[in-house]
């Protein structure tokens, strides 16, 4: 589905799946109540439920969230979305990965712990959403200015001396494993799932013979193979992945649908054309964020922002 980026944030919510190999699951909208009204950005209303919604995912997140600074998180979420919504662009919540990962690594933690957090802070899903999308689109706008932008051979060669983690990329073929817990159940059904988990995880021996063995027990569900490079995946998830035999499946861990584990059915040393690329892709992504910034700066100077409130 497709969104319009909203510049309020409040009203109907909806539940949104973010994330690339394990989803989670957010929290249900609140209902309705009191709202004041604290500051307008060009004509559209902030409002205290805002502030605390705000409040509450820079938290999950690992940002400030002192007042001043969700303030400042709200005014370029608003800012960034008129500009956005100007040139009709649309991301689905299918495309929000990207931005969970940014996050992730910037919390120093992985894709699948940072929803866990956001789902534990009961955020509003429509405000969560709105941030995350808004994240990615912006991105997608910055990238279409700049085109004809692209890393020179020297950039590349430079980016490869000088990050040395680049040289040990990895990649790998990975099978989510997933057994559904009934949130009815409640800890003594995600305990039993564990239980489960393991018992499979000890007669998992192969991604070919696996997925035949999760079937003869029943409930549990294999997803389609992906491939994921170390850095796509970050230090913590590729940790885990590197201590798991391949074939084999990792620990389970807690997901919003009940307990999952990954299946590694292929790790490998990244091809050099493959090293190159991640180089590109680092030198031009800080090229991108340095025009985000200087775009978001000028729009941020043009918008109309009138505080009414504390």
């Amino acid at each position: 589905m497709a969104l319009r980026f909203r510049t309020n944030f409040g009203g109907p919510a909806r539940a949104v799946a973010l994330g690339l190999l394990v989803m989670t699951a957010l929290a249900p909208a609140r209902g309705a109540r009191a709202q004041a009204i604290v500051a307008s950005i060009n004509g559209d209303p902030v409002t205290s439920f805002d502030l605390a919604e705000r409040a509450k995912l820079l938290r999950a997140i690992g940002l400030p969230s002192s007042p001043s600074a969700v303030m400042d998180s709200l005014i370029e979420s608003r800012v960034k979305a008129t500009e956005i919504n100007k040139f009709n662009i649309h991301v689905t919540t299918a495309q929000m990965g990207p931005a969970i990962h940014y996050y992730a690594e910037k919390a120093h933690t992985t894709d699948t712990q940072l929803q866990q957090r956001i789902a534990a802070a009961h955020i509003d899903p429509k405000h969560v959403e709105n941030f995350f999308s808004i994240h990615v689109a912006f991105d997608v706008y910055v990238r279409a200015r700049n085109r004809a932008v692209e890393a020179s051979s020297a950039d590349v060669d430079a980016e490869l001396a000088r990050d040395k983690s680049i040289a040990q990329e990895r990649t790998y073929t990975l099978r989510q494993v997933l057994l559904i817990v009934p949130s009815s159940q409640g800890v003594a059904g995600l305990q039993a799932g564990a239980k489960k988990m393991e018992a499979l995880r000890g007669r998992f021996a192969n991604c070919d013979t696996g997925p035949k063995v999760a079937a003869e027990l029943g409930d549990f569900v294999v997803r389609d193979p992906v491939t994921r490079s170390s850095s796509q995946l970050g230090e913590q998830l590729s940790a885990l992945l590197d201590k798991t035999p391949v074939g084999h499946l990792t620990q389970p861990s807690r997901d919003s649908s009940g307990i999952a584990a990954i299946a590694v059915c292929e790790r490998k040393t990244a091809s050099t054309d493959a090293r190159r690329q991640e180089a590109q892709d680092k030198v031009l992504q800080r090229i991108v964020e340095k025009q985000a910034q200087e775009l978001y700066a000028d729009l941020r100077s043009h918008a109309v922002i009138v505080k009414t409130g504390k």
